[in-house]
């Protein structure tokens, strides 16, 4: 399986994230790689499935409250996005792996 390095998106967190952009942020942050099948791998010799895709992992952290977004967003689709660092730092690849899991 190829890895592809992932970077974080262009985009502010000032600005509403989408899910796949909260993926961005948190597979690069963590310096997993994007798989050839689009799943989200730890580890480049021993490689770890974290998430089947981007979008899975930012749905899995605003389930999980690694992020928080207003309640309601901006009639233009604006509004801060938050990273809980800590909270999602704290996590083991294997923990974060099996949030994810849980969570789809």
């Amino acid at each position: 399986m190829k890895l592809t390095r992932i970077d974080a998106p262009d985009r502010s967190f000032s600005r509403w994230l989408t899910d796949e952009e909260l993926g961005q942020v948190l597979a690069a942050s963590r310096g997993w790689r994007l798989g050839s099948d689009g799943s989200v791998v730890a580890g480049s010799v021993r490689k770890t499935t974290i998430a089947p895709s981007l979008s899975a992992l930012g749905a899995a952290a605003t389930a999980n409250r690694w992020v928080s977004r207003p309640a309601q967003a901006g009639s233009d689709g604006s509004g801060p996005t938050h990273m809980m660092w800590g909270v999602f730092e704290a996590r083991t690849d294997a923990e974060v792996a099996a949030l994810v899991a849980g969570t789809l």
